[in-house]
């Protein structure tokens, strides 16, 4: 299915409700989506269903979700599943609505050998962009059309450093010329007035944007993969 017809069932189809994903600790919904003749699956996050934190706002979460895809795809990487907003015609109210991944769930991060893991070099460079908390390694997956995908993008964003991921195996290595035109890209979609930054400002706080341009910068002066950051713990809890 192409992403604009994609785009299209998420935000103006039928939703209906299947089941909850009941290892998440926050509310999350297995649901198809039906228009016309189209039909998916779809994970749907309600903003009136999320946990308590002390360092990020619950009713903020999925919008984060939808700001991570916007920022994915302005960089010109394509491994975040199709995400919107949406306020009408959900099961719990309004939330995020992400295209679901069929995928193995016995394949991720942490299962792959060293050698295999270079192509999430990407993954690695996109998280220390968004400032992502809670990168951990069964939010890769291994999709049943051979691809693979990063899900859970909620607590990103923050203003202040936050990084926490099991993606560390690229220390010190230099930005390819590659990683660094998705970045040079990613700066100019994120001038004040440029299209990107007029779609984060309904998801994002103005300083969680500023923190994100400042975070381009640095990294781009500095040329390489950043070590974790001193006196900050730099993995998440569980592991996977």
């Amino acid at each position: 299915m192409e992403i604009q017809t994609i785009l299209r069932v998420l935000e103006r189809g039928e939703v209906r409700l299947q089941e909850r994903f009941l290892e998440s600790s926050n509310a999350t919904f297995f649901v198809t989506c039906l228009l016309e003749e189209e039909i998916l699956q779809a994970v749907y996050k309600p903003e009136a269903g999320q946990t308590e934190l002390y360092d990020f706002e619950p009713a903020t979460l999925p919008r984060r979700e939808v700001a991570a895809w916007l920022v994915c795809r302005a960089a010109g990487w394509d491994f975040v599943p199709p995400t919107i907003h949406r306020k009408d015609g959900l099961p719990f109210g309004a939330g995020s609505l992400q295209l679901y991944i069929e995928h193995y769930p016995q394949m991720h991060y942490l299962a792959l050998e060293e050698n295999e893991r270079a192509s999430f070099r990407k993954v690695a460079l996109f998280d220390l962009v968004v400032n992502n908390a809670d990168r951990k390694s069964g939010h890769l997956l291994f999709g049943e059309d051979g691809r693979w995908w990063a899900i859970d993008q909620a607590l990103c964003f923050n203003a202040m450093p936050k990084l926490r991921t099991v993606i560390w195996d690229f220390i010190g290595e230099p930005f390819s010329e590659e990683e660094v035109t998705a970045l040079r890209r990613l700066e100019l979609a994120l001038q004040p007035n440029a299209e990107l930054s007029q779609s984060l400002r309904g998801l994002l706080r103005e300083d969680e944007i500023a923190a994100m341009r400042r975070r381009l910068q640095v990294l781009l002066k500095q040329g390489v993969f950043p070590e974790p950051e001193p006196g900050h713990r730099p993995v998440p809890w569980p592991l996977v």
